[in-house]
């Protein structure tokens, strides 16, 4: 297994958040980031598909349905190297605390489900160091699904893994797909050591655990500026 940043050396640490969609890691790492900002701590955020180099690519990809299992990953693998380099080492490096909403086994669980072989995904990410704590918030695929449409009226052609053809119906193509990258996750979850939260609980009582977690497993005060406190 690729080694943590602590474990070579770097001043900073990385805390990755990796779930299905609609389990409610976004809002928990936001949470955490305003607490760990409210305390004076020097923090960097960062969110799977962001690169502005890549971004565009993956949009028009989308829109058209021009993307086979094989380019979804590609274009993926190319927006994570490039936010690694650019972004999260040397922000490392400075020390700060970096914050990811997904990490590289989001790919793992994805491209995986969608019939990329295991080992040559893998193979693509094996430059990128593991994160120093990576919460996975495990949600019930109803509970998920629910709280995808509470905040709008339909599911993305994506999410549901409509373009698998497991279903005609987006809401069962949702539960397949979504399913079945469960399995991925709990499959990774003893391997990769992932910090397990019951996202099926108040989003209060999740955020406490996160920030116990976080609180015992790093040494907050030394990424604190001058007179900062973070308070539980």
């Amino acid at each position: 297994m690729t080694k943590t940043f602590a474990e070579l050396k770097f001043p900073g640490r990385l805390i990755a958040v990796e779930g299905l969609d609609g389990s409610g890691k976004s809002t928990q790492i936001y949470l955490l980031k305003r607490w760990l900002e409210l305390g004076g701590l020097k923090v960097f955020f960062s969110e799977w598909n962001s690169s502005e180099l890549v971004k565009s690519a993956t949009s028009k990809g989308k829109k058209r349905e021009l993307l086979t299992p094989t380019t979804f990953s590609l274009i993926h693998a190319t927006d994570f190297a490039d936010r690694y380099e650019r972004q999260l080492v040397p922000l490392l490096r400075a020390g700060y605390l970096v914050l990811c909403d997904r990490y590289i086994f989001t790919a793992f669980a994805r491209d995986t489900v969608r019939g990329c072989p295991p080992e040559w995904v893998r193979g693509l990410y094996d430059f990128a160091a593991q994160p120093d704590l990576t919460f996975f918030f495990k949600a019930h695929l109803e509970v998920s699904l629910q709280r995808i449409l509470d905040g709008r009226p339909e599911l993305k052609y994506f999410e549901a893994g409509m373009d698998m053809r497991l279903s005609t119906d987006p809401y069962e193509s949702f539960r397949i797909f979504q399913g079945r990258i469960l399995e991925q996750y709990l499959g990774m979850s003893t391997e990769f050591n992932f910090s397990v939260i019951d996202a099926n609980q108040p989003i209060e009582t999740q955020q406490s655990l996160v920030r116990e977690l976080v609180a015992a497993k790093l040494n907050l005060a030394s990424f604190a500026t001058p007179n900062a406190t973070v308070k539980r």
